[in-house]
């Protein structure tokens, strides 16, 4: 299957992912598991949204055993959006 290459202002025109984006930034840490409850979509459809955010480098997870935390790349917000990643 072809990748498509995706900026950051492409991959925050989905609705979804800046929604993601909000709720990392007010609950540093959620779970998975949480976040798919709070955005009320199945597990599934938000691993390829989050995939795609950690491409870029907005989103990182942390693993501590099966619980998987996400966070917002503070970093990132400080550095230049030319990143680009693939879809």
């Amino acid at each position: 299957m072809p990748s498509k290459i995706l900026s950051v202002r492409e991959a925050l025109s989905n609705p979804l992912r800046r929604r993601i984006v909000v709720i990392l930034m007010e609950n540093p840490g959620i779970s998975i598991r949480q976040l798919a409850r709070e955005l009320g979509v199945g597990a599934g459809s938000l691993s390829g949204h989050l995939l795609i955010l950690q491409r870029l480098g907005l989103v990182r997870e942390e693993r501590n055993g099966r619980r998987v935390s996400l966070y917002l790349n503070q970093s990132f917000l400080f550095r230049g959006h030319g990143t680009t990643a693939r879809a």
